[in-house]
């Protein structure tokens, strides 16, 4: 019987169990061993009425109109917020396929995903077509300020609206130290935040050099990298087939 491509390695994921779900499966069909350590915890900042009343203000802007998501926590709460009729038929633009996904999930039509899952792709396919002239981005707080800046350099008038930000768990530093003590073979990281949360819980303790560092995207990679972390698979595919995939080409590369 052939063995699976990560039979006997122990993978730290940094999202909650719910948060990560299709990952934590993807790598349980893969034959790794999975450890939970959530770095980062969802704080709300929007009110349901205050992205209720966004969503309004969205459906009486001159159109093109678009609601531009960049991650399945702001498509989560926002449509725990609103109905997807309450867009008024504006086009609806999602950063990745998790993210897309979480918006179908609810009801919403997707028109835009790019092939690269970051904000620069994204960017270059809004403005592939007619030039949006209403944009609706609901956000965390501290976002980058790429996406809207392109998007208003290019002539669109851009609402960022901060529905909530991101906030490491008190706990996060004991968990993960526990964790490492017992051996893991990698780490996944999902965003900037799970990555600046990571190198705040090492409190500068150096990675073993032998735990390999994934990462969802090219942002998030550049978000580790900035953290002082180092960076050993970038999924191309932003999701959990795609991060699987890095990790079992990582270590079937790894004697």
């Amino acid at each position: 019987m052939s063995q699976l491509p990560l039979e006997g390695r122990r993978v730290l994921v940094t999202r909650t169990r719910e948060r990560a779900a299709g990952l934590v499966d993807r790598l349980h069909a893969l034959g790794a061993s999975v450890e939970i350590v959530p770095l980062l915890t969802t704080v709300p900042l929007a009110a349901p009425d205050e992205i209720a009343a966004a969503a309004a203000a969205l459906r009486g802007w001159p159109g093109p109109r678009w609601a531009v998501f960049t991650s399945a926590t702001a498509a989560r709460l926002v449509f725990g917020a609103i109905h997807p009729g309450d867009l008024g038929g504006a086009s609806v633009a999602a950063v990745g396929s998790a993210t897309a996904e979480a918006l179908r999930r609810r009801g919403v039509a997707v028109n835009v995903v790019p092939d690269r899952h970051d904000a620069a792709a994204l960017a270059a396919a809004l403005l592939a077509g007619d030039t949006p002239a209403s944009v609706w981005l609901p956000v965390a707080a501290g976002a980058d300020r790429m996406l809207p800046q392109r998007l208003e350099d290019a002539g669109a008038d851009v609402a960022v609206q901060h529905v909530y930000r991101s906030a490491m768990p008190p706990d996060a530093g004991r968990r993960l130290r526990a964790a490492l003590s017992g051996g893991v073979d990698a780490i996944t990281l999902t965003s900037g935040s799970t990555a600046r949360h990571l190198a705040e819980a090492l409190a500068g303790d150096p990675l073993d050099g032998r735990v390999a560092v994934v990462c969802i995207g090219g942002q998030t990679a550049a978000a580790a990298r900035e953290a002082g972390l180092r960076v050993d698979g970038v999924a191309v595919d932003a999701s959990a087939e795609g991060m699987a995939a890095v990790l079992a080409a990582h270590f079937a590369a790894v004697p």
